[in-house]
């Protein structure tokens, strides 16, 4: 095992700029969590009591392997409370779960897990579970403080869609940084992909270099995001991992995980499945596309249209380039052509077609102008074929 600088292992991306988002936009939220006393370990001697009959604790003979990498690992991550090992009675889901309880760290084995490993695959399942917790203490707790607010707003009966969906993808990006952060401590890929391999599939015995480049093959042919909800599938899991040891094999390429990271868990921004950092893209984009088609002297219509939308900024804005919108996912480009068509409409006429003459040339421009003529046309009561009539009018 080899020791792990978490300094060199950089935060994920998704996490700090979630818990930036947060504490900019929901200060007063933020502060309440962070105070909350239900973030500090649970005092519970009910529950304690209830582990202790639910499970078999491993601390010493056959186990003393299992047990002194789970004190190395311990120290490696810097965490100060004792670690506690158990193997869950009864139970068939071939897992394993950290969390605390009275001041000490407990990680629970379910199912055959630790008979189907080896010890050094042990040692990466454990080094996983273990960097859940040096992750939630990181930058004086503050990814602690995320997760539990996070995941508390999610399961709220009433959770907005969005606040469901960030809870989803911080789970992943969470999963994917305890695989990198267990790797480095076990420095070893073909130990990691095997242990992962194993307990996904119950084989004994497994060729991991195989596995690699099956999760290439599987790639090649469908590189979409991850729709998992607990953890991605695990060819995409591999693929995470795979580019967080190119990462770290140079630190002028400490970063090249990340944009696998945005493919294969974030996936492009998509008006049916927004988290909030999405949705905050999107509100960019909105004063992007706004403050384009409008340039510096919107008219007063315009002007009167746009104090519809204070939270959006659109002094400073990024122009929107030359076909920009067109690589954007369907729901995306929909929503860029309404805001144009809005515009275009923003007197309730058709009949003066100088705004519409100066969206139109937006629409084309910016890449939408099938999807401007499909919402002009339901928008304005009018046929396709009259649209592409009056689209032609406004290029005269």
């Amino acid at each position: 095992m080899t020791s792990v600088d978490l300094v060199e292992l950089p935060t994920p991306v998704y996490h700090a700029e979630l818990r930036d988002l947060l504490t900019a936009t929901e200060p007063e939220l933020w502060r309440w969590f962070a105070e909350s006393k239900t973030l500090e370990a649970r005092a519970d001697d009910e529950a304690e009591l209830a582990l202790l009959k639910s499970a078999i604790r491993l601390d010493g003979g056959v186990h003393d392997v299992l047990v002194a990498h789970a004190i190395l690992l311990r120290d490696a991550f810097a965490i100060t409370e004792p670690v506690a090992l158990y193997q869950e009675l009864g139970a068939s889901e071939r897992n394993a779960h950290v969390f605390r309880l009275n001041g000490q760290v407990n990680v629970v084995f379910g199912g055959d897990l630790l008979e189907l490993l080896e010890p050094s695959e042990q040692q990466m399942i454990l080094a996983h579970e273990l960097a859940h917790i040096a992750l939630w203490r990181r930058d004086d707790g503050d990814f602690g403080v995320l997760d539990h607010m996070i995941h508390r707003l999610a399961s709220d009966p009433g959770a907005d869609d969005t606040v469901i969906e960030t809870a989803r993808r911080l789970r992943l990006h969470t999963e994917v940084w305890a695989d990198a952060a267990a790797l480095a401590a076990v420095d070893d890929i073909d130990t990691a992909v095997a242990a992962m391999v194993k307990v996904g599939s119950g084989l004994r015995h497994v060729d991991p270099a195989a596995y690699l480049r099956q999760a290439e093959d599987i790639l090649a042919l469908d590189s979409r995001a991850t729709t998992a909800w607990t953890h991605p599938e695990l060819h995409i899991r591999v693929a995470c991992l795979s580019a967080c040891r190119l990462a770290s094999l140079s630190a002028r390429q400490r970063h090249v995980a990340d944009p696998v990271l945005a493919t294969l868990i974030n996936g492009p921004d998509d008006l049916d499945r927004l988290d909030l950092l999405g949705q905050r893209r999107l509100q960019i984009l909105a004063a992007r596309v706004l403050a384009t088609a409008t340039g510096s002297s919107p008219s007063d219509a315009v002007t009167d249209y746009l104090r519809r939308y204070p939270d959006l900024i659109l002094a400073g804005a990024k122009p929107i380039a030359d076909g920009e919108l067109t690589e954007l996912a369907p729901s995306v480009r929909w929503f860029g052509a309404s805001l144009l068509v809005d515009l275009a409409l923003v007197d309730d006429e058709v009949d003066d077609l100088a705004d519409l003459r100066a969206m139109s040339a937006e629409a084309d421009r910016q890449g939408v102008a099938d999807e401007f003529d499909k919402i002009l046309a339901k928008a304005s009561e009018q046929t396709r074929s009259e649209v592409a009539a009056l689209r032609a009018d406004t290029a005269t």
